[in-house]
């Protein structure tokens, strides 16, 4: 039995502005447990790394796992601690091996490391820190006005994490690649080579990408993956085909169906993040991807608030909610689906506190953004136009 979460004993994070965190669902803003000035090999024993083992050893949680992972839970939805508990339970011993102080002797199997910002996307759930090509509009947008916007990777060319890597390479199984959008990342595909040419490639790559682009300068991405013994993408796309164009600017419905067909024979699931911009065609998404045997998964956003699915209105919760069961009578969903869909479903019909003044910031912003690309939203989501234009 895995007490609390079973990341911090096997799992380094680092993000894209150099910070470390327990994992990538604690929000950037937070106070980071180390970052890229310090010797990366001193991070995963560091005092705030040993205070949180001993704390979920205590039976308690760090107050910023709670947001990230324990709220949602409590409201119904699925989280990222109970996705990787899951995942990774076979670890769970490990934690009997900790030591007083909280230190552990192993080194982590399990690495996420963002090599920068670099993206093609221009996501409204997403924004300049994780997003390159948001730089552009960032002072027209009221919600970016004090964030910084450079490309950014503290990875890439850092002598510190090469030698690091090299000095865990021996227990180090798992690397997962997000973004920015990873396939546009030297830093992505200077790991590969480093990995290749290393005689690592008894290790899983798992990889959440838009699936935009296979082609990256004189990279063979193809023959480079099939070095490895295992690859998984989950991509991710958000509602179908317009509400994704449309939450996910410069997306384009046909590009990804042509790719995904490429790359099919990696792809058993997709990542789909719950909205108020993807989950009134959530469903359809979910017929569409289970007719060519891939999985949905649904992740519950909780950050940006103002975007939370529990801000609908009861009448469009009640028809979504509808939607989902109708999906789940006819389509041969297996239980981890239906468990999904029903998290999200219960989750969506929570209340939510401070509505007014979310629904203010979520019209505004979205306002800001339908100026900057000429895009309307209740003519994209038109059963919504009635409840938008009252806010």
């Amino acid at each position: 039995m895995i007490k609390g979460c079973i990341l911090p004993w096997i799992h380094l994070h680092g993000d894209v502005k150099g910070n470390y965190h327990l994992c990538c669902h604690i929000p950037p803003s937070s106070n980071p447990i180390g970052n890229h000035t310090e010797p990366i090999s001193t991070i995963f024993n560091n005092d705030a790394y040993k205070e949180v083992r001993k704390l979920f050893l205590s039976g308690k949680a760090p107050d910023v796992c709670k947001k990230a992972c324990y709220d949602v839970e409590a409201l119904g939805g699925e989280s990222n601690r109970q996705q990787v508990n899951k995942r990774f339970g076979k670890f769970a011993k490990l934690q009997d091996y900790t030591n007083k102080e909280g230190s552990v002797s192993n080194n982590p199997i399990y690495l996420d490391i963002r090599f920068g910002n670099k993206c093609n996307f221009k996501c409204r759930i997403c924004g300049p820190f994780a997003s390159s090509a948001w730089f552009k509009d960032v002072k027209k947008v009221t919600k970016f006005n004090n964030h910084p916007f450079q490309l950014e990777d503290y990875y890439t060319e850092s002598p510190d994490f090469w030698n690091y890597l090299n000095k865990i390479k021996d227990s180090v199984r798992h690397f997962y690649f997000a973004g920015g959008e990873p396939l546009l990342m030297d830093g992505h595909y200077k790991l590969l080579d480093w990995l290749i040419k290393n005689n690592k490639t008894d290790v899983e790559l798992t990889y959440n990408t838009n699936l935009s682009t296979l082609t990256y300068k004189s990279y063979d991405i193809f023959n480079m993956w099939q070095e490895f013994d295992s690859v998984k993408l989950w991509p991710s796309v958000d509602g179908y085909k317009d509400h994704c164009r449309y939450g996910r600017t410069n997306f384009d419905w046909n590009t990804f169906e042509k790719n995904l067909i490429k790359v099919k024979k990696y792809v058993d699931t997709v990542s789909s993040t719950v909205s108020i911009y993807s989950i009134l065609t959530t469903p359809e998404l979910i017929i569409y991807f289970k007719n060519l045997n891939i999985s949905t998964y649904l992740n519950t956003l909780d950050n940006p608030t103002f975007m939370d699915i529990r801000l609908l209105p009861k009448n469009i919760k009640i028809k979504i909610t509808k939607k989902f069961n109708l999906l789940k009578r006819k389509m041969p969903l297996n239980e981890d689906e239906i468990i999904n869909i029903d998290s999200n479903v219960k989750y969506l019909n929570n209340n939510i506190e401070n509505k007014e003044f979310l629904l203010k910031q979520f019209k505004q912003f979205n306002s800001e953004v339908d100026q900057i690309n000429k895009t309307s939203f209740t003519k994209t989501y038109p059963e919504l136009a009635e409840w938008y234009e009252t806010i």
